[in-house]
């Protein structure tokens, strides 16, 4: 059997120095191909079913919670609340999203909510403003009675791309906030505020 060359450039020597450590380490000697040939196919031969679907979760999913206590060293929780507190999001939450993100079923944080948000409600309040601009344009040309100009066209157009823009806003923020939705207390009300908001104009 023959065995192919694979040239693997651009690793940097602090790289293939810590490989050729950890080879030795393993096997007694510095040698880092021998190293990266075994973790070449112990990637390869892991189970496909390790390799979990992106989707988002359902609400009954996340009805169906179970508790899980963790211990992680203080310094590190301390870290963990201090990211939760800048991404506006309740601690507990954004554990739970961390790990929810790492199987695929990401969940937005509260600042990622409130930027989508705000998006949605401008665009359609310029979605609103431009449909109007449209029929006063059509208006002031003919009369509203006559073909409609091609301006006017354009505008109505646009417009309709900006709705479709923000129904898949909307949807992002359906699929990232069901944890959100179904949890008692303040971060349900406030998820689901923020998403009623975000379909107002």
């Amino acid at each position: 059997m023959t065995n192919d060359f694979l040239i693997v450039r651009g690793i940097p020597l602090a790289t293939r120095q810590a490989l050729q450590a950890a080879a030795r380490n393993r096997y007694g000697k510095a040698n880092a191909s021998m190293l990266v040939r075994t973790l070449i196919t112990q990637h390869l031969e892991r189970p496909a079913a390790t390799a979990l679907p992106s989707r988002p979760i359902t609400e009954a999913e996340a009805q169906d919670s179970v508790r899980v206590e963790l211990r992680l060293p203080r310094s590190v929780l301390a870290g963990l609340t201090d990211q939760a507190e800048q991404r506006l999001t309740p601690r507990n939450h954004y554990l739970a999203g961390l790990i929810l993100e790492r199987v695929g079923q990401p969940q937005l944080c509260g600042d990622q909510i409130e930027v989508l948000r705000r998006s949605n409600y401008e665009l359609s309040k310029i979605g609103t403003n431009l449909n109007q601009i449209a029929r006063a344009f059509n208006t002031l040309v003919n009369g509203g009675t006559g073909k409609m100009p091609e301006v006017a066209k354009k505008l109505v157009s646009l417009r309709r791309e900006i709705n479709q823009h923000t129904k898949r806003v909307l949807s992002a923020l359906n699929a990232g906030t069901t944890t959100w939705e179904v949890k008692r207390g303040r971060g349900q009300e406030n998820a689901r505020q923020l998403k009623k908001r975000s379909t107002s104009s």
